[in-house]
């Protein structure tokens, strides 16, 4: 099926290349014509700041009849070439959305002129009336490149206030559940990156510590290329960073709080002179989510059924402070040197009071009231250095940087069972009382060289080497309380410790070709696997020590300005964490205990991508099928024992399959009114057994998203955010559907200075996850709510002259090429 799917890709590209050539310029069979195709090139500013705009268009007409002979997208440095431009006599128009059109006229291709130059361009900001009120367009707030899927979160102003998984909650591909879990088309495995550079935290720790103040877009790349670590069966998440200011001296300050305690602050000043950039930062956050949940079990042993009823309030602490700095110093116009570092603490923390009910059909009829307090807390670090070099011929670099990182903290867990009577009072003041420690260091050191370099104007070539080393400790104490002699005893049946290390070189290369309608780019990457696990309850340690494969292929067919169809495919890997591999028991609860399993490999994933995007003026419509097959798929399983605990573990027990499309409309029917509707249709399989039983289960999920954009003034604006998520499978159990929604309205001051913007969310107070897992010889029934109608208002102050260096935020981002389209 791979290989199938791999041809026809490439068979289409080139299918779309042929169609695409240009027709031969007129002349006699066998002789040239009479004058060669020309060349139309410039570069596009910005007015009044000459920053140079990326991803501008650009188009060339005739002057006879007004037809398209050309066009092209400016590059980072705002320059374009537009060629094969037959002899004639031409006007040119560049625009970027919330810019005027620019038209320049008088442009001549002749024998004695092949490449006219128009120099440098200047775009205005747009502000157009309407009915006396000014209204300036805005950038979209979801671009489409080659890749990846650009958010820029200037335009989600539902985020204000929160995190990067808050500016992530209506994007297409992506889901954030009740309690800020991200996942990418039904996949929690995902790698983040934070301007092209991994994260201490992994997945959606890492998102929820991250200010959406700071940040200037999010890049969601669901097919990375092989340039990228494989990691991460949906791909990767790169959070870019506000990083340059405009101007010697600038800033932004932001406080946003709420009437349920939901506080967070962050400031960022920049300094900037002719070679040298300086950077600091910091934040801080305190935020707690309340809800509730109800538990239902019902486990069966023979002719007995117990039933477990668990009813209570949960409340979900994020807390923490960092700081961050950096500095680019350029030694010269081609060579520059970076470093920048990040420090901090974070706590993850879950409170719980809840009445346990606990009852069969033999007369057993008990209570019991919980107080259990579970958190995760740290220190983190990390730092760069990065040395970066252009050579003479445009395009043409290397760079090179060494990475490192670390977090150390414990994960205390305590747990204090009261006996109760039916009304959750307690009648016995000596609790039974349990404590976990989990003490973890985690250390990782990366070293990358990436080199560029372009054949000639159509074809580039890319290669480079990634080394990663792992090295990570765990210890694990168990503890109950013992009145008799009023001291924590240690349990050695759950206390346990581990040593964990990987190594990971890789060696990449990629070929990339482009055209002004037809680009293609294929990558090969080969990593050499070695991993380490000692464990106290083990003599011998489990080792892996192997090398993968990890192809990649996109193509690229514009037809016009308006048309253009992508394709892609890459295939991916999800590596276990040291934590899944622990093969002692770590205890849950009376009835639950987590094991994990040492001999857990990584599971594959092929993905397959295909999208048409069509503009239409400011809107655009995009439509993508995708199928993504997984082997060796790490499946999480439930298992009744005879000692009447369920364990909780994970086996590579399955494979699974995921069938798609997903239509998307961002439609500006007016310079007042913006609608983004999306919907993802998909077909998901599960294949497999566990414990000798079939577990082969699929379904049809349908999961929308709606924004809508009003403005009611150019400093007053108002959105309105919905979304819908259908039921869903799992390998032991359902998810029923849900919705909610979120309004948001901001208002700019004193000169836009200072911006006000206050939310509502959960508006319906419809929010929750809901659902039913089961196996052999136990049922659970869950539902978890959040809680509905929060009010939040968010403050930002500018200082000076704050302002991003690029018109797409993306200066300090990874990119695999230079092509793509941005709407």
């Amino acid at each position: 099926m791979k290989k199938i799917l791999l041809i026809g890709l490439l068979i289409s590209g080139l299918t779309f290349q042929l169609y695409a050539q240009p027709a031969p310029a007129p002349g006699i069979a066998g002789k040239s014509a009479v004058a060669s195709p020309g060349i139309v090139k410039g570069k596009i500013v910005e007015a009044g700041t000459s920053t140079p705009m990326e991803y501008a268009n650009v188009v060339i007409y005739s002057t006879r009849d007004s037809s398209i002979v050309g066009g092209i997208m400016t590059e980072a440095d705002g320059s374009f070439q537009i060629k094969n431009v037959p002899p004639g006599k031409y006007y040119l128009q560049a625009n970027f959305i919330g810019f005027e059109k620019h038209t320049l006229p008088g442009i001549n291709i002749n024998r004695s002129r092949s490449v006219a130059n128009i120099g440098t361009l200047e775009l205005k900001p747009a502000t157009k009336e309407l009915k006396g009120v000014d209204v300036v367009a805005d950038k979209a707030r979801v671009e489409f490149k080659l890749d990846r899927r650009v958010v820029n979160v200037s335009q989600e102003i539902s985020a204000a206030g929160g995190s990067a998984v808050d500016a992530l909650a209506n994007t297409p591909a992506v889901d954030v559940d009740i309690e800020g879990n991200v996942s990418v088309r039904g996949s929690s495995d995902f790698t983040v990156l934070i301007d092209g550079k991994p994260s201490v935290l992994e997945g959606s720790d890492a998102l929820k510590q991250i200010p959406a103040s700071d940040i200037a877009n999010i890049e969601v790349i669901t097919n990375p290329s092989a340039k990228y670590d494989p990691d991460g069966v949906s791909g990767i998440i790169n959070v870019v960073m506000k990083k340059h200011i405009k101007g010697s001296f600038g800033g932004v300050a932001n406080f946003s709080t709420s009437n349920t305690h939901k506080n967070r602050g962050d400031l960022t000043l920049n300094y900037r002179s002719n070679k040298l950039t300086l950077l600091l930062g910091g934040d801080f956050q305190d935020m707690v989510y309340s809800g509730e949940r109800k538990v239902n079990q019902e486990f069966y042993n023979g002719d007995t059924t117990t039933v477990l009823n668990t009813v209570g309030n949960m409340d979900r602490v994020r807390k923490g402070k960092g700081l961050r700095g950096g500095i680019d110093y350029r030694i010269s116009d081609n060579t520059t040197l970076s470093a920048s570092g990040r420090l901090g603490e974070y706590t993850f923390q879950r409170n719980s009071l809840s009445t346990q009910h606990t009852y069969d059909n033999f007369g057993k009829d008990e209570y019991i009231y919980e107080d259990n307090t579970s958190a995760r807390k740290g220190n983190y670090w990390s730092s760069d250095f990065t040395y970066s070099h252009n050579f003479a011929k445009k395009g043409h670099q290397i760079i090179a940087t060494f990475y490192a990182s670390g977090r150390k903290g414990p994960d205390n867990e305590y747990q204090i069972r009261y006996p109760s009577n039916a009304n959750g009072n307690p009648i016995d003041q000596d609790p039974d009382k349990i404590r976990t420690v989990e003490s973890s260091n985690d250390n990782e050191y990366r070293i990358n060289s990436d080199y560029t370099l372009p054949v000639n104007d159509q074809n580039k070539l890319e290669a480079g080497y990634q080394g990663r080393i792992n090295r990570e400790s765990e210890d694990y104490l168990f503890e109950n309380f013992d009145y008799t002699s009023s001291n924590w005893v240690n349990n050695p049946n759950f206390s346990s410790a581990f040593d964990f290390s990987r190594d990971i070189h890789a060696l990449y290369a990629i070929w990339s070709h482009s055209t002004n309608s037809f680009s293609w780019q294929t990558g090969l990457r080969a990593e050499y696997t070695k991993r380490r696990m000692d464990h106290t309850t083990s003599s011998a340690p489990y080792i892996i020590d192997r090398i993968d494969w990890f192809p990649s292929v996109h193509i690229s067919q514009k037809f016009g300005r308006d048309i253009e169809l992508q394709s892609s495919y890459s295939r991916r890997i999800s590596r276990p964490r040291g934590w899944d591999l622990e093969p002692f028991p770590s205890y849950m609860d009376p009835y639950n205990i987590r094991v994990g399993n040492p001999a857990l490999e990584p599971e594959y994933t092929d993905s397959y991508e295909l999208s048409v995007l069509k503009r239409i003026k400011k809107s655009f419509i995009s439509l993508e099928g995708y199928y993504r097959r997984t082997n060796n798929l790490i499946t999480r399983i439930q298992e009744l024992r005879s000692d009447g605990i369920i364990y909780h573990t994970r086996e590579n027990l399955n494979r699974d399959h995921s069938l798609g499309s997903e239509l998307m409309a961002n439609l500006e029917l007016y310079p007042w009114l913006r609608l983004i509707a999306s919907g993802t249709l998909f077909y998901y399989k599960l294949e497999g057994s566990i414990n000798g039983e079939s577990v082969d289960r699929n379904s049809t999920n349908f999961n929308s998203r709606f924004t809508a954009d009003v403005k009611f003034s150019p400093t007053t604006r108002f959105q309105l955010m919905s979304v819908y998520r259908g039921p869903s499978v799992s390998a032991q159990g359902e998810y029923k559907g849900m919705m909610f929604a979120n309004a948001s309205l901001k208002q700019e001051l004193f000169d836009k200075k200072l911006t006000a913007t206050l939310q509502v969310r959960d508006i319906f107070g419809t929010m929750k996850r809901s659902g039913t897992s089961y196996g052999d010889g136990f049922k659970t029934d869950f539902e978890f709510r959040r809680e509905p109608r929060v009010f939040q208002l968010t403050l930002s102050y500018i200082i000076n002259n704050y302002k991003s260096k690029s018109r797409n935020g993306n200066n300090s981002a990874p990119a695999d090429d230079d092509q793509g389209s941005e709407y």
